[in-house]
């Protein structure tokens, strides 16, 4: 009994750890021998989300929807759903849209298809290539997951978490290892966005040559990418992996879902002790709006995010070099990248030396030169600009089933060139960016502290999201992110709030666009919603980043397990530890 007292807690750990990990080898080897992994899809059921969805694997195409011939002839559907066959080279086709993505106007998906095959759906909707046998258990866990951060937030605020020196890595271990293991045991049998066979194929031209990528083919995703994909198609064009290609495509951010939580967790243990870290942990890993995008949808924001909360941490270390560097690999990786350039030239500025100037310009630099050389091959000299050019003028809509500010007047999918009021949408959006970078570099003025760069970056892609033209679904991705680090530099709780409401949105956002609630881009109760609570969360995430811009607060020093857990309040938390100031930047 005395045996059990001292040790019953790390035998639950470890047994829970095991568990997961046995539940998705079974998973992994079940899938392998089904007959679905051999044609490298799984089932699909009818379309469907919040509001129901269309027929079963029927296809339908919407009005004036484009029709993308490689996929046309590569199904069969049945009562039961849609089964894929050959994937057909995608990566040849013309007009291989940004993010996998082909939309017609009204929203509209030329590939209604889903991992390995079209025809998973309403084509004529958004997307219409999931299946719906997992839409109600994922918004169950959702409904559970929202809950549980409100519930705790107000009950446990004011109280104190004690967790004993003893098992802390292993309780840190099990909670990552039982997000990886469970998303390992699910991906096989999720059928995916349609994305994920543009990933697959753009793989295999990959694996084939490398250098002749983008001249062999045709896509507009930047070159960072394609390192991944090269060798996720290397690793399964061999027979014991072919079986398992869709879970290696997203297998790369899968680990950056639990890398970015690793980080976050180390930078939390040193400033609000160990009980909050891992409750931040838990927050992040189980994030259902984390979950669908790596797990489910199969995109790439995960990694992209895991660049960006990367590059902001090692700005506030002052280690300007390797922050561009990573800076640099998310613009080569995404466009939207460059959305947070601002805030490196920010900090810039802030230092007024010439040394960390020369430190970002060269890694900049030697960084895009080592990625693109060799994709340059008997390209043109300006061949990436051209690239760049075409992917950012590829929709020309003021929403691109982004919930935001157009969205919820009305301009989800509308021509960007459409006059409201005075401008055009475009041009309404421009003005918004500036406005909002204006702001931010008045914000990071006025902190006059590094550790203010999180919630600038909070702050540009929050306000970019929500106020700018040809703005994507999962644009917001890295703000859920971004809101926890803003916590642990500037420890004012409201953005843990902040935290859980971008985290509602962009869960809420991607799961309407991934089951294709219905079958044309209308004005819906969830787009209305979501969008609306993006406007006010980015006009209370202005009030907050004023306030904190004002303090003259560095860093409050770290806290112990036995102080209260800084949980959200109407409150910020400025001076909340009675172990005084630190006054100096971590390096």
């Amino acid at each position: 009994m005395n045996v059990w007292k001292a040790n019953g807690l790390k035998y639950i750990l470890l047994f829970s750890l095991i568990l997961c990990a046995v539940v998705s080898v079974v998973s992994l080897w079940s899938y392998s021998g089904s007959s679905a992994s051999q044609s490298a899809a799984v089932r699909q059921g009818p379309s469907g989300g919040f509001g129901g969805g269309g027929g079963p694997g029927g296809g339908m195409r919407g009005p004036g929807q484009p029709t993308d011939s490689s996929t046309e002839g590569t199904s069969t559907s049945g009562d039961q759903g849609t089964t894929a066959g050959t994937d057909t080279s995608a990566s040849n086709s013309s007009g291989a849209a940004r993010d996998g993505q082909h939309r017609g106007p009204g929203g509209m998906s030329g590939n209604g298809s889903g991992m390995g095959g079209p025809g998973g759906g309403m084509s004529g909707g958004r997307s219409g290539n999931s299946s719906s046998a997992y839409a109600t258990p994922l918004a169950v866990f959702a409904a559970l997951f929202f809950g549980a951060f409100v519930f705790i937030a107000y009950r446990f605020r004011a109280r104190v978490w004690k967790l004993g020196e003893r098992n802390r890595g292993l309780m840190l271990w099990t909670v990552l290892g039982a997000g990886f293991f469970l998303r390992m045991a699910i991906a096989p049998w999720i059928s995916g966005h349609m994305d994920l066979m543009l990933f697959r194929n753009w793989a295999t031209t990959a694996a084939d040559s490398l250098s002749g990528f983008y001249t062999n083919g045709s896509s507009d995703y930047p070159p960072f990418y394609i390192y991944i994909l090269y060798v996720i198609g290397q690793i399964g064009s061999t027979d014991a992996f072919s079986p398992y290609m869709s879970v290696l495509l997203r297998l790369p951010n899968i680990l950056a879902d639990i890398v970015t939580a690793y980080m976050l967790y180390r930078l939390a243990s040193k400033r609000v002790g160990y009980g909050i870290s891992l409750g931040l942990v838990i927050f992040y890993v189980f994030n259902p709006a984390v979950f669908i995008n790596s797990t489910f949808w199969g995109q790439v924001d995960s990694f992209f995010t895991m660049l960006i909360v990367g590059m902001i941490v090692l700005l506030v270390e002052n280690r300007v070099g390797w922050s561009t560097v990573l800076f640099t690999v998310a613009v080569l990786m995404k466009p939207q990248g460059i959305i947070y350039g601002p805030v490196l030239f920010f900090e810039l500025l802030r230092q007024r030396k010439i040394q960390p100037w020369l430190l970002s310009i060269g890694g900049a630099v030697v960084t895009t030169i080592l990625v693109i050389l060799p994709f340059s091959w008997g390209q043109e000299p300006l061949w990436l600009l051209d690239l760049y050019k075409g992917t950012v003028g590829e929709y020309p809509y003021a929403s691109v089933n982004a919930y935001n500010f157009f969205a919820l007047i009305g301009g989800n999918y509308t021509q960007d060139t459409t006059t409201l009021f005075l401008f055009s949408y475009h041009t309404w959006g421009m003005i918004c960016i500036v406005l909002v970078t204006l702001f931010t570099w008045w914000m990071y003025i006025r902190s006059r502290k590094p550790q203010f760069a999180a919630a600038a970056a909070l702050v540009l892609i929050a306000g970019v999201f929500t106020f700018a033209s040809s703005m994507h679904e999962r644009y917001l991705f890295p703000a859920a992110a971004l809101a926890v680090l803003a916590y642990l530099y500037l420890r004012d709780r409201r953005f843990l709030w902040l935290a859980g409401g971008f985290s509602l949105t962009i869960f809420l956002n991607t799961f309407d666009i991934f089951y294709s609630s219905n079958s044309r881009d209308q004005y819906g109760i969830i787009l209305c919603v979501t969008s609306l609570l993006n406007v006010l969360l980015f006009g209370y995430l202005v009030k907050v980043v004023w306030d904190c811009s004002q303090s003259t607060t560095i860093e409050t020093a770290p806290s112990t397990d036995g102080v209260s857990p800084e949980l959200p309040s109407a409150r910020p938390a400025w001076g909340a530890s009675s172990q005084g100031v630190n006054t100096t930047i971590d390096r």
